[in-house]
């Protein structure tokens, strides 16, 4: 087995297991891969908020599973970088309320563009499309008009915003054949910043090596069991 084929089975199996619990850890130990400033401005139908903050995905892991990138939805509120949080609820992105109804598909054809994601300006112009996406509800995507706004900061300088932007126009040309979007939902707690990924959906091959993981785990749990008792 490749280490290509690893990563996926790992946060599979990982997701899994979260859908049976009703609360999830979350622990976020910074930015996956730097950020870049942006001045935000939101407007009707959203509620009124302007604010500079650092875009950027979030390096995290689901109950102590394997690290993973994460993106904010939820401008409203924020998280600790270095902190667990033990009330998080996994669920299918089209369980999470978006303002935009569009905000799932397009998501997934975001992943499914399958852009090179290995610096701080990249990273900050996923973040920025996936903002645009979560927020816009006039039916297009213009990072400079309409419900969401995004200006200025190294976000521009560093060409973060520019590359955002093409990145939303060529959504009208990709579909998404394999990824299943996911949110992490934080109950409504102050201080919880809700978030959002995409896995890759396993091959059939992949599914029968988690699905034999998970059957020889049950086993040796309960030959342990019935060793104790």
């Amino acid at each position: 087995m490749t280490r290509f084929l690893i990563a996926p089975i790992a946060i599979a199996c990982t997701l899994l297991g979260a859908t049976q619990a009703r609360a999830d850890n979350v622990s976020f130990s910074g930015f996956a891969n730097g950020s870049k400033s942006v001045n935000i401005v939101l407007a009707s139908p959203n509620a009124a908020k302007s604010l500079t903050t650092d875009a950027g995905g979030f390096s995290a892991s689901l109950n102590d599973g394997p690290s993973f990138t994460t993106y904010c939805i939820d401008l409203y509120e924020y998280i600790g970088i270095g902190s667990t949080y033990t009330d998080y609820t996994l669920v299918a992105g089209a369980s999470h309320a978006f303002a935009n109804t569009n905000a799932v598909a397009d998501i997934g054809k975001l992943y499914a563009e399958n852009n090179l994601i290995a610096n701080a300006t990249a990273q900050a112009a996923f973040q920025i499309a996936i903002w645009e996406i979560a927020y816009e509800t006039t039916g297009a995507y213009n990072l400079g008009t309409g419900a969401a706004k995004f200006s200025g900061g190294t976000a521009a300088s560093s060409g973060a915003l520019t590359m955002a932007s093409n990145w939303l126009t060529a959504l009208s040309t990709t579909t998404n054949s394999g990824y299943t979007v996911w949110a992490l939902d934080s109950i409504g707690k102050p201080g919880h910043q809700d978030q959002v990924f995409a896995a890759p959906v396993p091959e059939p091959s992949t599914y029968a090596l988690m699905a034999g993981g998970l059957l020889a785990m049950g086993f040796f749990a309960r030959r342990r069991a019935s060793r104790q008792g």
